[in-house]
């Protein structure tokens, strides 16, 4: 066991959590002596990462690690509820998947709480609230993804254009793109939700308690944003296809054809950077932070991701299925070879040291990135209804068959105000 894990089941046993395992947790007939095993659930992205766990607990835990698409975890969690057996003893998982598990009626989440290391806690210095439900942790942030500006430098000047610093600013740039074949960004995914309509404060998941969810869809900080953005699209400044769509990838993205672009932090290592992505050239590619809203008193972010490790109720070996959540999500090697901006403090630490030094960007991208990480608009939290997959099936559909902006937002909120009382919420329109 190396150095980390062994201060973390230091920590572990001192606390005298061994014998608190959550309800519906550990077999009491337990072999103590047993080794433990940890079933490993991730996405093809954090893979390398569970391997790298695997490898540094080889001989103390058994561990087997599976790839599934974490998008059908809250069916797969569901029908293990039913019949009693079968769920993952530690998951890669969507943000907002945490608000239903960690409900009594799901109880998939293990409270971690007292099973992990306050000062693991800690080191999130506020970066891990997402995951506190009534004043409990119910998951491990991996890491932030806060939206930012991203910009071509070279381009931008060569165009003659400003960096925005407000979101008219934005507007009022993107349209001098107008007939030239650039373009300010692409909105035909989570991108919109994420860098538009959650800066701008639009209430689609904004929880009064745990019982009341505001969805708002006539609310200013709705509407503004497709009254700003339908003029783009409609010159053709904002493309309606998915960043990640291969007729906007070979069209325009790998032409060079995009100036600027809303994002989450993820962007520059995952989407812009890659060949076989964006595939911008080294040299070109700067961040600044977020225009702010006219209006708001800071200016915003959301966020596209920005993914948990959750631990299960029902874990075997609760402590060695901890371990893993936090060696996953904080170990400092596994998380600065990271694409993603971790959310651990010294993790972060070392990932910004690899970054800030990459002769890839046209300026150090950090600070930016920095300044966003406390901007991520609070008005948004976790809820137990299946807002993300909303998203894809009409938020992104309507705006992807070309349906006018304003249409789809509401479209989109009214498929919440019907999804909500489902789970039990009472929902405030205004």
């Amino acid at each position: 066991m190396n150095k980390r894990l062994a201060l973390l089941t230091a920590a572990v046993v001192a606390l005298g959590v061994t014998g608190c395992a959550p309800s519906g947790g550990p077999d009491a007939t337990t072999d103590p002596g047993a080794t433990p095993e940890v079933l490993v659930w991730t996405d093809s992205v954090r893979e390398p990462a569970a391997k790298a766990y695997k490898e540094a607990v080889k001989g103390e835990v058994d561990v087997t690690i599976e790839v599934v698409d974490v998008a059908d975890l809250p069916t797969k969690i569901a029908l293990f509820n039913t019949t009693g057996s079968g769920w993952p003893d530690v998951v890669f998982a969507q943000p907002n998947d945490v608000a239903a598990w960690a409900d009594p009626s799901n109880g998939y989440a293990a409270d971690l709480t007292d099973l992990v290391d306050p000062a693991v806690f800690e080191a999130y210095n506020g970066a891990n609230d997402w995951c506190l439900i009534d004043d409990k942790f119910y998951c491990l942030k991996n890491d932030l993804a806060q939206s930012v500006l991203w910009y071509d430098a070279p381009l931008m000047e060569e165009l003659g254009l400003s960096v925005p610093t407000t979101m008219d600013e934005f507007a009022t740039e993107a349209m001098k793109l107008e007939g030239t074949g650039y373009v300010a960004g692409a909105i035909g995914d989570q991108n919109f939700y994420s860098s538009y309509l959650w800066p701008s404060g639009c209430p689609m998941a904004e929880t009064l308690d745990q019982s009341t969810v505001r969805i708002a869809p006539e609310a200013v900080e709705c509407t503004r944003v497709s009254e700003l953005v339908q003029p783009l699209v409609d010159a053709k400044v904002l493309d309606t296809r998915s960043s990640f769509d291969a007729g906007f990838l070979a069209d325009v993205a790998q032409k060079g054809k995009v100036v600027m672009t809303l994002g989450p932090s993820w962007f520059g290592e995952f989407v812009l950077k890659p060949e076989s992505s964006w595939a911008i050239p080294a040299g070109h590619v700067a961040a600044a932070p977020m225009p702010i809203w006219d209006g708001n008193d800071k200016a915003y972010s959301g966020e596209w991701g920005g993914g948990i490790w959750v631990v299960s109720s029902h874990a075997k070996f609760p402590e060695a299925a901890a371990e893993a959540a936090t060696f996953l999500s904080t170990d400092v090697e596994v998380m600065a070879a990271s694409v993603t901006f971790p959310g651990s403090g010294p993790a972060f630490e070392a990932w910004a040291e690899r970054i800030s030094g990459d002769e890839y960007y046209a300026s150090d991208i950090v600070p930016a990135l920095v300044e966003q990480a406390t901007l991520i608009n609070p008005t948004e939290r976790p809820v137990r209804y299946a807002n993300q997959a909303q998203i894809g099936a009409v938020l992104q559909t309507e705006i992807n068959a070309g349906a006018p902006i304003a249409d789809a937002v509401v479209a989109f909120q009214e498929s919440l105000i019907q999804l909500a009382p489902g789970s039990g919420y009472k929902v405030v329109e205004e």
